[in-house]
């Protein structure tokens, strides 16, 4: 019996120094869990910290290397002295663009945007600010206004043919040392020429257009009638309406009674031989050549290619006079010369249309 007690107490005791060291082993395998735990944590953000690292060098490489190849390149490619050239061709002479240069008035007819001034030929087009600074014969010195800067620029007009002109407009801009200043620089010159050529297209346009030079359309065409039923009569005053239509009516009945056919209306042309004495010729052209007598006779117009200056008119007598003007200028200005002489083809019957603000009259001048 005491045995039997003796062996329980002795297997409780065992029993309780089991499971003190299984608790001691247990809190021991806890604490190395812990350490290993935080070890493994101290480990992992010391790789992503070193990797970071080497990533931010491995882009600074990269960056490095793309300065000392794009650095080097950007001086190469552009200059220190970004210049801009803008060359157009138009077909006028060089003197329609000088005029429609020179004039702040004409500047404000033809200029894209409406002018902030026009009387000190300041204008602004698309956020540049455009000055005459110096006329010349052959074009201007403008000054260009853009975010500050003042930018010189001469505008040069040449003779290129009888009839025609080229302008270079010329500019040039210093980028300055600084690399990403100079790429800046460049790209603005390239907005600046781009406003050029658009200011520079629309003076052409306009220049070119005789109407807004001559206060006419001028053309060159070919007259290709070239018979004509004619009668000449003198007066020492300007003819008449009544007197110019009774003489039409007779070449009417002329060409009627000579079996002709009329293909135009009539023509007209008036000489002031001084200051009282007038001589007036009266044409049709027909299809046949018709008998001459008395003071009716043929007359024979060579046909010239393109050797006519033409221009139609609406209006009364001092309208027709101020176009015969305009054509005189033309041809001055392009040296030429009226081998014949002019004449008005009369579209609406003035015999009949009392109101001159509505008569319709073809204006032709020879020219050689």
């Amino acid at each position: 019996m005491r045995k039997n007690i003796d062996k329980k107490n002795e297997q409780g005791t065992q029993t309780k120094e089991q499971f003190l060291h299984k608790a001691i082993l247990d809190l021991a395998n806890l604490g190395i869990t812990r350490v290993i735990t935080r070890a493994g944590i101290q480990l992992k953000t010391f790789n992503f910290r070193f990797g970071n690292i080497f990533i931010m060098k491995k882009i600074s490489l990269v960056i490095l290397i793309l300065l000392l190849i794009v650095v080097p390149c950007v001086y190469i490619f552009i200059p220190g002295q970004i210049r801009i050239s803008t060359i157009s061709p138009a077909r006028c002479i060089p003197k329609n663009i000088t005029e429609s240069l020179h004039d702040p008035v004409n500047i404000s007819r033809w200029w894209r945007e409406q002018p902030l001034r026009n009387t000190d030929s300041f204008f602004s087009y698309k956020g540049y600010g455009y000055k005459l600074t110096e006329l010349f014969t052959d074009g201007a010195a403008i000054q260009i206004s853009t975010g500050g800067k003042m930018i010189s620029t001469r505008m040069m007009i040449i003779q290129a043919g009888k009839d025609s002109s080229t302008v270079e407009w010329q500019a040039s801009i210093t980028p300055g040392l600084n690399p990403f200043k100079r790429v800046q620089h460049y790209f603005e010159a390239g907005k600046l020429k781009k406003n050029m050529q658009e200011v520079l297209a629309s003076l052409l346009h306009f220049a070119t257009i005789s109407e807004n030079i001559y206060g006419f359309h001028i053309e060159r065409t070919t007259f290709t009638d070239t018979i004509l039923f004619a009668t000449r009569f003198s007066s020492n005053t300007i003819p008449s309406v009544e007197s110019i239509y009774d003489h039409i009516d007779e070449l009417k009945k002329k060409i009627k009674d000579a079996g002709a056919v009329e293909k135009d209306y009539p023509m007209l042309h008036v000489n002031q031989l001084d200051s009282t004495n007038y001589e007036t010729m009266i044409a049709i052209c027909v299809n046949k050549e018709i008998e001459a007598s008395g003071n009716f006779f043929v007359s024979r117009m060579v046909p010239m290619k393109d050797r006519f200056l033409k221009t139609v008119v609406t209006g009364g007598e001092s309208t027709i006079q101020k176009a015969h003007h305009a054509i005189h200028d033309y041809m001055e200005d392009h040296f030429l010369s009226a081998p014949a002489i002019p004449f008005e083809i009369l579209m609406t019957d003035r015999s009949k249309e009392k109101d001159t603000t509505k008569w319709n009259t073809i204006i032709f001048y020879p020219s050689m």
